[in-house]
């Protein structure tokens, strides 16, 4: 079943979480889309490291990782969120419309259930500084739970998460639960750092952890250009080949990359694993956490900028279908989208996806604006 809106009045009473995927953040940072395509379906980084693992192309593979460093990791670290233009200053708008969208749920519940979980693929900050920018407002009260706790290191535990904040008035009357946005990587995070045997945030770090010279100078330029070009294929780039007599140079970049890009504490973008079993625990844990909110009676989940790739996250969530209870928008970018969608979820009749009204391209803005809006009643 497909629809263009999403009924704010179908929410107010529910278990809320969001599937935040890159489609976000995009015009602030890119997506893992590439403009290439083969046999008219277009390919991606995720594609292409699986293509180049099934047939040995190691060199190619590692090349691959260090365009997906420079191009989709370092920006995400190294952004100034003072310093955007209006294009990518929009992309934060966006991600503060749609918190006080979701603020002015919460201020309609009662009781302990005033929270709401944003589950996100995305390594950036930006719902974090979103957050930010709301607080200097100083108009909405509430609290964003990152999962964190501590000082100077702020670590990292899943248990975090059901913890809720009481405010009380003089001499402990009138106790409210203040309002709650859990932020959930599930991917891991930009500014995620490993400490002893646990993770701490830091979103003031912009440490790179890959130094430039392990990024290949011989070939790393050529590469990016073919995949870049708009008119190289898959093929193209399975002939480009390492000279006999610089093969002993790129090994040796390719090992300092490796062994610096492996300490990352993002999930990569093939077979979606972590290198570090601190991470990897962590990781389950999130996903444990997802499972746990999608299995709860009558709850919703909303999936936004979310390609549904990651097959981890895809069967899990057509496990939490077997709730009768639950509820599942999935917001298509494009229409032809849901043809995709459904031979995955074919079998479960609580999916409805959402598409344009008018057939066009479902972006933040139009999300904002015309599936979960506020009409002139502030309903």
């Amino acid at each position: 079943m497909t629809t263009s809106k999403i009924d704010l009045n179908d929410l107010h009473d529910k278990n809320i979480n969001y599937l935040i995927g890159a489609g976000a953040s995009a015009g602030l940072f890119p997506t893992l889309s590439l403009n290439m395509h083969t046999e008219g379906k277009w390919e991606t980084i995720e594609t292409l490291a699986t293509e180049f693992d099934s047939i040995g192309a190691d060199y190619l593979k590692a090349l691959l990782f260090m365009y997906y460093y420079e191009e989709c990791i370092k920006p995400v670290s190294s952004v100034d969120f003072t310093k955007l233009n209006c294009d990518e200053q929009k992309v934060i708008d966006n991600y503060k419309k749609f918190m006080k969208l979701n603020l002015e749920i919460l201020r309609r519940k009662r009781g302990y259930n005033r929270k709401v979980n944003f589950f996100t693929t995305n390594y950036d900050s930006c719902l974090a500084h979103a957050a930010d920018e709301l607080y200097e407002e100083k108009t909405l009260r509430f609290n964003i739970n990152d999962g964190s706790r501590g000082f100077h290191k702020k670590i990292v535990e899943a248990r975090n998460f059901n913890c809720m904040t009481t405010e009380s008035g003089i001499f402990d009357r009138d106790k409210e639960v203040q309002r709650q946005i859990n932020l959930i990587h599930l991917h891991g995070s930009a500014f995620w750092r490993k400490h002893k045997d646990s993770i701490i945030v830091d979103y003031s770090s912009t440490v790179q952890i890959v130094s430039p010279s392990s990024i290949d100078s011989i070939y790393f330029d050529d590469f990016k250009g073919m995949l870049e070009s708009g008119t190289n294929t898959v093929e193209d780039l399975c002939l480009m080949t390492i000279d006999d007599e610089k093969k002993a140079a790129f090994e040796r970049t390719k090992d300092q990359f490796y062994c610096e890009y492996d300490k990352l504490p993002i999930v990569n973008p093939t077979k979606w694993k972590f290198h570090e079993t601190v991470f990897e625990e962590h990781y389950y844990q999130m996903l444990r956490h997802l499972s746990y909110e999608l299995e709860k009676p009558n709850s919703v989940l909303i999936a936004f900028g979310f390609s549904f790739a990651d097959e981890h996250i895809r069967n899990l969530i057509k496990r939490s279908l077997s709730n009768p209870t639950l509820q599942v928008f999935i917001c298509c970018y494009r229409e032809t989208m849901v043809s995709e969608l459904k031979k995955h979820f074919s079998d479960f009749n609580n999916i409805k996806y959402v598409v344009h009204e008018e057939g066009k391209a479902l972006d933040f803005t139009y999300f904002n604006s015309h599936v979960l809006a506020l009409d002139e009643d502030g309903v």
